[in-house]
Order: C-alpha cells, then sequence, then structure tokens
C-alpha cells in the first residue's frame, strides 16, 4: 500500500529531525519532509477531485408528483 508507506516515510524523517544535532543533516532531512508531504498532499488531492467529481456526475433524482 503506497500511501501507508509515504506516511512511514514521513514519520521517520519526522523522528529523524527531532533527533538530530547536525544543522546539515537538518537540512537535508527537512527538504526530503518538505517533498514527502508534497508528494501526501498531492495524492489527496487527486482522492478529492476523484470523489468529488463521482459525486456531482451523477445526475440528482428529479421525480415527477402528479
Amino acid at each position: 500500500m503506497p500511501s501507508r508507506r509515504l506516511e512511514d516515510r514521513i514519520r521517520e524523517l519526522c523522528a529523524k529531525a527531532t533527533a538530530t544535532k547536525d544543522q546539515q543533516a537538518l537540512e537535508i532531512i527537512l527538504t526530503e519532509l518538505r517533498s514527502a508531504m508534497h508528494e501526501a498532499l498531492q495524492r489527496v488531492r487527486t482522492r478529492a477531485i476523484a470523489i468529488l467529481d463521482i459525486r456531482y456526475a451523477q445526475p440528482s433524482e428529479r421525480r415527477n408528483i402528479l
């Protein structure tokens, strides 16, 4: 499951960022973290668009009451 692995990667990078004392290592970790978070956000946006497209693509039910 790709999204779970991405979430695990983000958690791992957060743990590394809080544990490191080396400024250069921190900058590298934060760059990787920013990239992983961007990817996660893109996935959420893609899923949201798919859900909204399905919801709005279905015609609403119209009843003729006589």
